[in-house]
């Protein structure tokens, strides 16, 4: 019997994002984020049509992110909804849902929403340390986002 304890941490937030459903959607893709997201980097395992779609697995590899990951899109629904789950082996799984509503305006209501699992001690430990960071992150991920949806242009990481 093992005595290892499985931690469970969920945060969630809400953005508002500068431009409509359908035009934000597009961008929640691993191909897509090369285009706003500094220093996104991934390497695409399969997908049929190339870019994100149900079933599509990639993975990436940021140190500073809890290192190496495999993705999984889980859930798919075109402008609407996308999920993933990241796994690292031996460590911890990330579930990463995301919603888009119409709001006001053209723009769009997301909700983001992370369910950190530790697979370890040491997984445990990480996703401690990865749901205090969630809140800036969303911050982060937003105002990239807006800027990409505003000017067509990655905004620098050195300015967030």
């Amino acid at each position: 019997m093992n005595d290892f304890l499985a931690q469970r941490i969920t945060r969630e937030t809400e953005m508002i994002i500068n431009a409509d459903p359908r035009r934000v959607f597009p961008l929640l893709c691993p191909v897509r984020e090369y285009e706003w997201i500094e220093p996104w980097r991934c390497r695409m395992h399969y997908s049929e049509s190339g870019v994100a779609e149900n079933n599509c697995i990639f993975e990436t590899d940021f140190p500073h992110n809890g290192g190496r990951e495999t993705w999984i899109v889980s859930h798919y629904e075109k402008d609407r909804a996308i999920e993933f789950v990241r796994f690292t082996p031996d460590e911890k799984i990330t579930k990463l849902d995301i919603r888009l509503n119409t709001a006001a305006a053209g723009s769009t209501r997301l909700l983001w929403r992370k369910i950190y699992t530790g697979l370890s001690p040491a997984g445990n430990q990480v996703i401690s340390a990865m749901a205090d960071a969630f809140e800036p992150e969303a911050e982060r991920i937003a105002k990239m986002l807006n800027h990409y949806l505003k000017t067509g242009t990655m905004l620098p990481i050195a300015d967030l």
